[in-house]
């Protein structure tokens, strides 16, 4: 901020060249001179500085009065108190005086609404919400620390609490058993499983599965016969408390696998931690051959027996996937292998992420610099294309009608014989030249929007040059948004791992049931009437606590985006409705933003990020009521699931564009959040063709350079993990699996560029905000100038009308 002398105020000269040799034969360095009043022409001293409130200020020539000294935060104005000039002309030479029209620039930076507006608090309700859930939150994971046992998860445990492969003397003894099994493993892949946990009945076996098999196979065999009561015995998997001899009937076999007593069917599988997982999955599997040949695959099974309501997964697609991963990996050591490779090229893998930041960086001075001839030569190219496809098809219909070629569109075995069909190349000329002409007349209609997001995209581009620390800045959110996983993820754990061990004195008839009476488990092994039974806990308020974990995780991670989002806001406004770009921006606009945001908008970031996690919350919902509908097999209510979560998937969506649009206008004026996002809205609505198209051109230049990085990057890692380029000085690390350091260089190219550009599309938002504020608020005059830079108002045909003297 700066400080400036009334510009009404009589002008006093400065001699600059009596500073360097003698001072004014008027000066008197000992004097000084009483406060003037508001009116009072202060004495005219060559080489005389005014001093405001301790504040320097120079005074020039009598056409101008120059007086711009940085004053921090410090928005007050010089107009409104006394100067007292004093003669200190050693002090003098050591500035540089500028001359510049004081009236003009002060009744610009009125007008500037990121200085001249009152700010205070904002939805001050919300934010003590937010404290109070995020008090919550703590007393949860508190609740987590003090009662839950992460051994139970790290180490396999069955439906009943027990350990597989563990003795608990006078307790259970599954030594011989010590690997986990998943009835249905695709029903932990879904969001569901973030509330209530896996839900599918796990039991612990002594091998994992080695074979396909269903239980609708068993139909081929004869109610109770032998080989009926061998299949069952031999390859299903039913829980311990379950006796599968009374299985003697395909009835009661189907009855068992509903009730959950029993799986519906195995896969291949292989122990990964002590959980058995498909081997596809863990590279185990060198062949599709070797898959199919273990007494055939699911699909086999289905087409032959049928799928029970869909119940069996179709494993064509399984099948497909260990065979890809199978020829890439081998069947031993595989992790240990990835690591080995990673160890020696990370280094390598680190440097070419750098690179691709480099390159991110060096996109956005090519979008400054060529963005124009870009989004133009890409039209061109459209329309030349289509065109030149319009002709083709044209010619064609011509040449095959002249030679008397027939249509005939009944069915041809020969799909290619349909092209030698004159009417179809009539079908392809006419729906191409209505495209076409479509194309050319949008083009004519939004030419001016066009060339208008264009200079936008060159504003912003300049924007990011003069303020290179917002490219660093999402680094910070990044740090947050980390944080905020390893929280909710350690709370989560310990509250699934939390439960009581629940033992029982055993019966005279040597059970034991519920109803016995407890006994302390430190017991057991000493006390022999006391067996182990299995681990209790209440469940129904270990589900609301992982809900509330969960919808805490929606809301800090949504906060922590909108507190990025409104920080960078903040330092593209300060920018565009800065007189002087290199005077009028503050110090460190990333962080004054940021400080402004905490100081007095939170509880509006925390209103806007509510409202985004309130409906990911919903979806999460819609998506476990999904899960529990399979189970019913009602077609009717699974539709309206389907509709329902397509319905707030469009409302995210929505709703995170007017938020990350009312966070700018939020950082501009600090209003509160309904109000600014009611003023954005209608003020993207007032300008909706404006918006459409600066949002295509933007998202096309940015789909671009982050295509071009990461793909870019990818063959450079290809052909330098793969051996086919050497460079000569730098070492060529071997690797067992060159594509695993490839999909990591991919990978991380795409999170750096994505980096890069999510601040390079905060920019051009927040200009494209500031600029139609400007347009509207403002009209030129010289009590109402525009902020906007000449090339913008050369687009709009405007101008700044000059200032009278």
């Amino acid at each position: 901020m700066v400080r400036r002398v009334h510009p009404s105020a009589p002008p006093v000269e400065l001699y600059s060249s009596d500073f360097h040799h003698h001072p004014p034969s008027n000066h008197r360095p000992d004097h000084h001179f009483p406060n003037p009043g508001p009116h009072s022409p202060p004495p005219s001293y060559p080489g005389s500085i005014m001093v405001t409130h301790g504040r320097t200020h120079f005074v020039q020539d009598h056409d101008s009065i120059y007086n711009e000294i940085s004053d921090g935060e410090n928005d007050g104005i010089a107009d409104e108190q006394g100067i007292i000039p004093v003669i200190t002309p050693d002090r003098a030479a050591r500035f540089n005086p500028k001359t510049i029209n004081p009236k003009k620039r002060h009744k610009r930076r009125k007008s500037n609404p990121m200085y001249y507006t009152k700010r205070g608090c904002t939805d001050v309700a919300c934010c003590f919400l937010f404290t109070l859930f995020i008090g919550g939150w703590a007393f949860i994971a508190v609740f987590g620390f003090m009662f839950g046992n992460p051994e139970r998860l790290i180490h396999p445990v069955d439906s009943l609490g027990r350990r597989c492969g563990f003795n608990r003397k006078g307790g259970y003894d599954l030594t011989s058993k010590p690997y986990l099994f998943f009835f249905d493993l695709t029903t932990c892949i879904s969001y569901s499983t973030l509330l209530a946990g896996c839900q599918t009945p796990q039991v612990c076996v002594s091998q994992c599965p080695t074979a396909v098999f269903s239980y609708l196979e068993l139909q081929q065999y004869g109610d109770g016969s032998n080989a009926f009561i061998a299949n069952v015995q031999q390859k299903m998997i039913c829980q311990d408390t379950f006796d599968k001899a009374t299985l003697v009937s395909y009835n009661l076999v189907k009855a068992a696998v509903n009730n959950g007593s029993c799986a519906k069917y195995t896969i291949p599988s292989a122990p990964v931690l002590g959980r058995c997982l498909p081997q596809f999955l863990i590279g185990a599997v060198n062949s599709l051959n070797d898959l199919q040949s273990a007494n055939g695959s699911l699909s086999q099974l289905i087409n032959q027996f049928g799928n029970d309501g869909g119940s069996i997964p179709n494993a064509t697609l399984l099948n497909d996937t260990g065979n890809i991963v199978g020829n890439l990996v081998g069947s031993e050591g595989v992790l240990t292998k990835i690591a080995a490779d990673l160890s020696n090229s990370w280094w390598q893998i680190l440097t070419m992420i750098i690179v691709a930041g480099v390159l991110a960086f060096l996109w956005t001075v090519v979008m400054r610099i060529f963005g124009s001839l870009m989004i133009w030569s890409s039209i061109g190219l459209i329309v030349a294309g289509l065109s030149v496809g319009c002709g083709y098809c044209w010619i064609k219909w011509q040449g095959l009608r002249s030679s008397g070629a027939t249509d005939d569109f009944s069915f041809q075995p020969m799909f290619n014989l349909y092209f030698e069909m004159p009417t179809t190349w009539l079908v392809f000329a006419i729906g191409g030249s209505i495209i076409l002409l479509i194309v050319v007349l949008i083009l004519l209609c939004v030419a001016s929007r066009i060339r208008l997001g264009v200079a936008m995209i060159e504003e912003s581009s300049k924007a990011v040059a003069h303020m290179m620390s917002t490219l660093l800045f999402p680094l910070f959110p990044f740090i947050l948004h980390v944080l905020v996983f390893i929280m909710w993820g350690s709370i989560a754990i310990w509250l699934a791992s939390t439960g009581d061990e629940n033992c029982r004195k055993q019966g005279a008839t040597g059970n034991e049931t519920m109803n016995n009476p407890s006994c302390p488990c430190e017991t057991l092994g000493v006390d022999p009437t006391c067996v182990y039974v299995n681990v209790t806990r209440n469940n129904e308020r270990i589900f609301w606590f992982q809900a509330y974990n969960l919808f805490a995780f929606f809301w800090l991670t949504c906060f922590v985006s909108a507190l990025g989002d409104i920080a960078l806001a903040g330092a593209f406004a300060s920018h565009y409705w800065a007189v002087d770009k290199n005077k009028d921006l503050p110090t460190f606009p990333v962080l004054r933003a940021l400080t402004f945001a905490i100081k007095y908008n939170l509880g509006s970031l925390a209103f806007g990020s509510l409202i985004i996690a309130i409906v990911k919350f919903i979806r999460v919902i819609l998506d476990y009521l999904d899960k529990k509908a399979e189970v019913t097999q009602n077609q009717a209510l699974k539709w309206i699931l389907t509709c329902l979560k397509c319905c707030f998937w469009c409302l995210e969506a929505i709703l995170k564009f007017l938020t990350k649009n009312a966070y700018i206008m939020m950082a501009i004026y600090g209003r509160n959040f309904f109000t600014s996002a009611k003023d954005s809205f209608m003020l993207l609505t007032r300008n909706c063709i404006r918006v459409v198209v600066i949002n295509k051109v933007t998202s096309f230049l940015l789909f671009i350079g982050k295509a071009t990085i990461t793909i870019g990057m990818g063959v450079i890692a290809f052909y330098w993990f793969s051996g086919k380029w050497v460079i000569n000085g730098i070492p060529q690390v071997q690797l067992y699996y060159y594509f695993v350091p490839i999909i990591i260089v991919l990978i991380g190219s795409y999170f750096i560029a994505d980096l890069f550009f999510d601040v390079y599309d905060m920019a051009v938002d927040t200009t494209f905000i500031c600029f139609l504020e400007d347009s509207e608020q403002n009209d030129g005059s010289p009590e109402k100038p525009y902020f906007m830079t000449p090339n913008l108002l050369k687009i709009l045909g405007k101008k700044n009308e000059p200032t009278k003297a």
